[in-house]
C-alpha cells in the first residue's frame, strides 16, 4: 500500500508540473483567440510569448529532475550510472539482484518430440 501511495504522489507531481509548464502557453492561446482581430507586436508580448514557449518545451526536461527528487530507487540507479568508470563485474551482478524487477526469467521448459531423448521428454533450455 505504501508503494501505491508513493507512485500516486509521483504521478500527481508529474501532472502538476505538466500543467504548470503548459499553463502560460494556453493562456496566450486563449488571449489570441479572443483578440484575433488585433496583432499585438509589442516587445512585452513577444517576451512573454517566448518565455511561455520555452517553459512549455522545458516541461519534458523537468521530469527526470522531479523523479530524482521523489524516487529513491531512481536516485540510487542514476548515481550508480553517473560516473564514467567501469565497475568490477561482481558489483554489477549484485546490483542486478537487488533491482526491483518482479519478473526474472531464467529458463524455459518445453516439450520435445525428439527421438533422441524419447517422445514427450521435457527438456530445459537456458536463455
Amino acid at each position: 500500500m505504501e508503494t501505491r501511495k508513493r507512485l500516486a504522489k509521483i504521478v500527481l507531481v508529474f501532472v502538476g508540473l505538466f500543467a504548470l509548464c503548459w499553463f502560460p502557453n494556453h493562456v496566450l492561446y486563449l488571449y489570441r483567440s479572443f483578440n484575433y482581430n488585433q496583432i499585438d507586436s509589442s516587445l512585452p508580448h513577444l517576451i512573454i510569448t517566448l518565455l511561455a514557449r520555452v517553459l512549455s518545451f522545458s516541461g519534458s526536461c523537468v521530469n527526470p529532475f522531479a523523479l530524482y527528487l521523489l524516487s529513491e530507487s531512481f536516485r540510487r540507479h542514476f548515481n550508480s550510472h553517473l560516473c564514467c568508470r567501469r565497475r568490477p563485474r561482481h558489483e554489477r551482478s549484485t546490483s542486478y539482484l537487488q533491482s526491483t524487477s518482479a519478473i526474472r526469467m531464467t529458463s524455459i521448459k518445453k516439450n520435445t518430440t525428439s527421438t533422441l531423448n524419447g517422445p514427450g521428454v521435457k527438456q530445459e533450455v537456458s536463455l
